[in-house]
């Protein structure tokens, strides 16, 4: 009985945190940015999920590669921080019912952008 119940408490602790990680998938994914006043540019993003923190870059073709700092998952939202050669942006991207991330980028200078991340389709 008392392994069953140490069992039992092991597979609560394991689980959750399994399924945790597995919220957010690792690899290309595609978007989209549309910058203060342009137009929108599709972009592509390298995602790498360590727990809660992720590793992002954001291929933006001819404009460049922005790596991202403080990258974070919780609550079916992605945060992070980047620099595209002007004001520091920060981005935060809630999931919706799509299971796209979308949401603003709100850079230092008072600048507003509007982002898209879409995990890449199970195979």
């Amino acid at each position: 009985m008392r392994s069953k119940i140490l069992a039992m408490l092991f597979l609560g602790l394991i689980i959750p945190a399994v399924c945790s990680a597995q919220a957010i998938k690792p690899g290309k994914w595609t978007g989209s940015v549309a910058p203060p006043e342009q137009d929108e540019v599709a972009v592509t993003y390298d995602v790498l999920v360590f727990g809660d923190s992720l590793g992002i870059v954001i291929h933006a073709g001819e404009h460049g590669d922005f790596p991202v700092t403080a990258g974070r998952y919780a609550d079916k939202t992605i945060s992070f921080t980047f620099v595209p050669g002007g004001p520091t942006v920060h981005c935060v991207l809630k999931e919706n019912a799509e299971s796209v991330y979308a949401g603003s980028c709100l850079g230092d200078d008072g600048s507003v952008a509007t982002m898209k991340m879409v995990p890449p389709k199970d195979m």
